[in-house]
């Protein structure tokens, strides 16, 4: 699920919500534990229209949050205390093509 809004000329902010149902492993290739992880993404860029504002990009900067995280088991969790539950500042480009109508004037 995404949500994009445009500020002003051009700026926009976007937030990213995806769902990730996770199996758990062992050494021995034997299942542990099913989990769930709900990742966020939070965006902030601005679209440049190009060729008649037909196509455009949209450079922007990132910062993704794992909010959720149910059921892991206790080595991995133990293995991933060492790093915090986001990572900030991760650069993005988008394309793309606008399909809309052309309107007679």
């Amino acid at each position: 699920m995404a949500y994009n809004r445009f500020w002003w000329k051009g700026l926009y902010t976007a937030v990213h919500a995806m769902n990730a149902f996770q199996r758990y492993y062992n050494e021995d290739n034997k299942k542990m534990a099913n989990g769930f992880t709900l990742f966020m993404t939070y965006r902030l860029g601005y679209q440049v229209k190009l060729f008649n504002n037909r196509f455009f990009i949209e450079p922007s900067v990132g910062l993704t949050h794992w909010p959720v995280k149910t059921n892991t088991p206790p080595s991995f969790r133990e293995k991933e205390s060492k790093w915090p539950n986001y990572f900030g500042w991760e650069p993005g480009l988008h394309f793309g093509y606008n399909f809309g109508l052309k309107r007679n004037k």
